[in-house]
């Protein structure tokens, strides 16, 4: 063979080998990028397609969390609304909570006392059963983060069905929403439905009944005999919001266990789909049920009351409720939210007017007297 032949033929075939190399290395490069990722062509249907193959991936899910605190009986009539007059200011009340008020999305409460009806005066001092707030008072309620209210309690009617339109009002004047009263027995029972951080918390509230106002009462005050508006209001609120809590004002003043009544009804409420009942009334903390693996918690006892005649009545609980819920924004669709914690915060009553945190001594005291052991709850 010729010297020259042996010196181009090697150079040859490196040749030939790098053309083959740049044929097959980037078919081979973008079959495995297909594999991943669609390719398009640059024409107009192969864009088409890749972004309806894109549209059809499942979007990555978002998650969401609310927090709410739950406290029990408001009164701003009385010997509360003394010591408000007296310091010349209607957040007085909540001022020794501030920190644990306003570290939540919002707030509930059951309020205890009507705002006096137009043209009558407050009630402000002594220790009469009839209550009746200054209409100014309830800028504490918003002050302090309360966004929804019950107002279906023995105390509704007293001032009248002026005072209860009258305490609505306000509250509207306000953007508070309320539950348990209406113009009407449909209206009183309609959820009200508060948003937070996307998630839709309904509460449906009921009372056992009020002191005045009779069978005039009954056609704006929900009550909790009547089961057939119950489940109707609870199936309504489910086919609305992403948790639903039931509120009752029912038992009996000044006992530690819940009745009958309170039992039954509660009961009633989970049944119908409700995922947690929150009470009052009784003016004591009472025991915490889990009922089909739901909440039920018969009374948090008082939380804004002149009642220091007995150590029961100046101890509350307050529940830090949390629930998450994980959607999915792409395709609009959302999970029911969950209950992801609730802190059990027990408070102490002080100076005719005003709650605080309780210590870690008399926090241990409540709780035991509810069998609970640790301050927090699944």
């Amino acid at each position: 063979m010729n010297k020259y032949l042996k010196i181009i033929t090697p150079i040859a075939l490196l040749i030939v080998a790098g053309f083959v190399a740049i044929l097959i290395v980037p078919k081979w490069q973008q079959a495995k990028t297909a594999a991943s990722v669609p390719v398009s062509d640059g024409s107009l249907q192969d864009f088409y397609n890749t972004a309806q193959q894109l549209a059809q991936a499942p979007a990555p899910a978002a998650s969401t969390t609310a927090s709410f605190l739950a406290v029990g009986d408001i009164m701003l009539s009385r010997n509360v609304a003394a010591k408000i007059d007296e310091a010349k200011d209607v957040d007085l009340p909540f001022q020794n909570m501030t920190d644990i008020l306003k570290s939540t999305d919002f707030n509930f409460a059951n309020l205890e006392s009507p705002v006096a009806a137009p043209g009558t005066a407050p009630i402000v001092g002594g220790q009469s059963l009839t209550f009746g707030a200054a209409g100014s008072s309830l800028q504490g309620l918003k002050d302090f983060n309360f966004g929804v209210i019950n107002l279906a309690n023995n105390h509704a009617f007293d001032q009248g069905l002026a005072g209860l339109d009258y305490t609505r009002s306000l509250l509207d004047g306000l953007n508070i929403l309320h539950e348990g009263t209406g113009d009407n027995l449909n209206q009183a029972w309609t959820p009200a439905m508060i948003t937070a951080n996307g998630i839709k918390i309904c509460f449906v509230g009921a009372a056992y009944g009020t002191n005045t106002g009779g069978s005039e009462a009954a056609r704006y005050v929900a009550e909790t005999s009547d089961t057939a508006h119950l489940k109707t209001a609870i199936l309504q609120a489910k086919t609305i919001c992403d948790y639903t809590i039931t509120t009752m004002h029912a038992g009996i003043e000044y006992t530690a266990t819940p009745n009958q009544a309170q039992i039954t009804f509660a009961h009633a409420a989970i049944d119908d789909g409700a995922d947690m009942v929150i009470g009052a009334h009784p003016h004591w903390v009472q025991p915490i049920e889990k009922y089909n693996g739901k909440y039920i918690f018969y009374s948090l006892g008082n939380f804004i009351f002149d009642q220091e005649w007995s150590p029961a009545t100046t101890q509350g609980l307050t529940l830090k409720i949390t629930l998450s819920q994980t959607g999915n924004n792409l395709q609009g669709q959302k999970s029911q939210a969950q209950l992801e914690s609730i802190q059990l915060i027990p408070v102490i009553l002080e100076n005719y007017s005003t709650p605080r945190p309780a210590t870690p001594a008399e926090a241990k005291s409540v709780l035991n007297k509810i069998g609970i052991t640790y301050g927090r709850l699944p």
